[in-house]
Parts: structure tokens; C-alpha cells; sequence
């Protein structure tokens, strides 16, 4: 009896001491509650210049080496993996004796005329178009991604003052023109053309700016000079260029535009496409961008 006694006091005794040793728990765990609670509390009373980041160290930051560094990794990394897609499209190209026709500026009063002739030749072609211009010729705008040719962007203004005025500039002209392309035809395109090319004017700043908000910067290797000649002379020049990069084992990207003048006598230039056997095709994702290369030659408008 006394024995059981006994170990009825000693089993209460143990409880009461897992009690104790649970509220004490409890209430360490309510302090340090109260106590994250009190420190957020002071975190989000404090002046938001002593939360954020100043300006200053934000830009202290930007000129850093450790910035520049990751940068100048950043863009080696892009251009290792654009290397490695050129090559694998340049098979291709080769193997199909691919061309890639493109046409700057419009659209224009004549576009629909302009999509006739290619179709007409059963041709694909790439349109990089100013905002302002698919805002004033919406229909014809659709009737391209509905015939299956590439859409691109051009920018607004084609103002060289204008689209080169600071590092952000060119983004937000192709951001303003993507958006519109997007409310027109549903379709958002991240193909870009520089106006008048992207050098000399487009700085490593500007390209990394671009390139950081997915946009592909696409130049050319055939200059028609179509913009120049405005006559059949541009035809002959741009077969020359063809079939000099024919010889190089280069896959041609033509510019052009969507003037009068080359709509005129692009048929020329078409014939000779398909007696020679060249595949037209849209510019898309799945080729890497063909970009003129800084080496040197990029600086600052002003």
C-alpha cells in the first residue's frame, strides 16, 4: 500500500514538472513572438530614406567593379549562347538555302500592295514597324500575322536625336511600339531593328538595357540600299551582296523598305530568289539574332 503510494506522489510529481516545463515553453515562445513583433514594428515606423537604398550608394554600386564585373559575365554568357544557336540555325539555313527578307518603316498606304507581290511569289519577309505607323494602318497590320509574315519593332520617332538621347531611350521606344503592336494584332513581338542600324549610336548600355528586357537586336548583312537608289540599281546591288555571302557560307538578311520605289521592282529581285532556289523565310526565336558588333565603334551621340 505504501509502496503504491509511493509511486502515485512520484508519478503527480513528474507531471507537475512537464507542466511547469511546457508553460515555461509557452511563455518563451509568446516573448520571442512579442518581441519579432516590437522589432517589426520599429522596422516599418522608421523614415523610408533609412529603409531603401540612397541614390548615391545605388550608384556607387553601378560604377563598382563587382558590378562591371557581373556584367562583363552576364554578356559573355549571352554571347557563348548565342554562338552556340547561330551555329546550329547557320546548318540549317544551309542545308534549305535560306534568305531572310526584311522591311523597314512601314506600314504604309502601299503595304497591302507590297503583301500582294509576295504573295504573289509565295515569299515570306519580316516587317520592323514604327508604332505611330501601325497605329494609322491597323488592318493591314493584322493582315500580316494573319498571312503568316514576321512582325518586328522599330521604335517611334526614327529620330536619331530622339531614339539614342540617353541609355533608357531606345527601351522605352520599343517598349512603347511593342505595346501597340500587342493592342493591334494580340501578337507581342521582341524582334527589333535600330533605326539606322545599331551602330554607332546604340552604346554597350543600351544594348545591355535591350537585351535585359528580352528584346533581340536584329541589323542586317545585305544593305539594298533601296533607300538610297530608289530605282531597279537596288536590285542588281542587293544580288551581288547575295551572292557574295552565297560564296562566304553566310545566310543573307536583306534590308529593305517598305517604299514605293522597291515594291515597283522587288518582282526582279523575287524572279531571281526562286530561279536560284532560295527559301524565304520569317526571322522568330529559333535563329540568333544578327547583331553588328561595337568593337570599338559605339559611343554616345552627344
Amino acid at each position: 500500500m505504501n509502496k503504491r503510494r509511493h509511486l502515485n506522489r512520484r508519478g503527480k510529481t513528474m507531471v507537475s514538472l512537464l507542466f511547469i516545463t511546457l508553460l515555461l515553453l509557452l511563455v518563451g515562445f509568446m516573448g520571442i513572438n512579442k518581441k519579432e513583433a516590437s522589432d517589426q514594428k520599429s522596422i516599418s515606423s522608421l523614415p523610408a530614406e533609412q529603409l531603401s537604398v540612397s541614390s548615391g550608394e545605388k550608384q556607387d554600386f553601378s560604377n563598382s567593379e563587382l558590378h562591371q564585373s557581373i556584367k562583363y559575365k552576364r554578356e559573355q554568357e549571352r554571347k557563348k549562347a548565342q554562338a552556340k544557336k547561330e551555329e546550329k540555325q547557320h546548318e540549317k539555313d544551309q542545308q534549305e538555302k535560306a534568305i531572310y527578307l526584311t522591311f523597314d518603316d512601314g506600314p504604309s498606304p502601299e503595304t497591302s500592295q507590297l503583301l500582294n507581290v509576295l504573295n504573289q511569289y509565295q515569299v515570306k519577309a519580316t516587317f520592323f514597324m514604327l508604332g505611330p505607323n501601325i497605329k494609322k494602318h491597323p488592318e493591314v497590320v493584322n493582315r500580316m500575322v494573319d498571312e503568316g509574315f514576321g512582325v518586328g519593332l522599330h521604335g517611334m520617332t526614327h529620330s536619331v536625336q530622339q531614339v539614342y538621347s540617353s541609355t533608357a531611350a531606345p527601351l522605352n521606344e520599343m517598349t512603347k511600339s511593342q505595346r501597340i503592336l500587342q493592342k493591334v494584332t494580340g501578337v507581342t513581338s521582341n524582334f527589333v531593328r535600330l533605326p539606322y542600324g545599331s551602330i554607332p549610336y546604340l552604346t554597350e548600355g543600351m544594348r545591355d538595357s535591350l537585351h535585359q528586357n528580352g528584346f533581340n537586336i536584329w541589323d542586317w548583312n545585305v544593305d539594298s540600299k533601296d533607300w538610297k537608289l530608289k530605282d531597279k540599281r537596288f536590285v542588281e546591288r542587293t544580288i551581288q551582296e547575295i551572292e557574295r555571302l552565297e560564296k562566304a557560307n553566310e545566310t543573307p538578311v536583306v534590308l529593305l523598305h517598305d517604299k514605293p520605289a522597291t515594291i515597283k521592282h522587288l518582282p526582279k529581285l523575287l524572279n531571281y530568289l526562286q530561279r536560284e532556289g532560295y527559301k524565304t523565310k520569317n526571322i522568330t526565336n529559333e535563329k540568333a539574332a544578327l547583331t553588328f558588333r561595337c568593337a570599338g565603334r559605339c559611343h554616345p551621340i552627344n
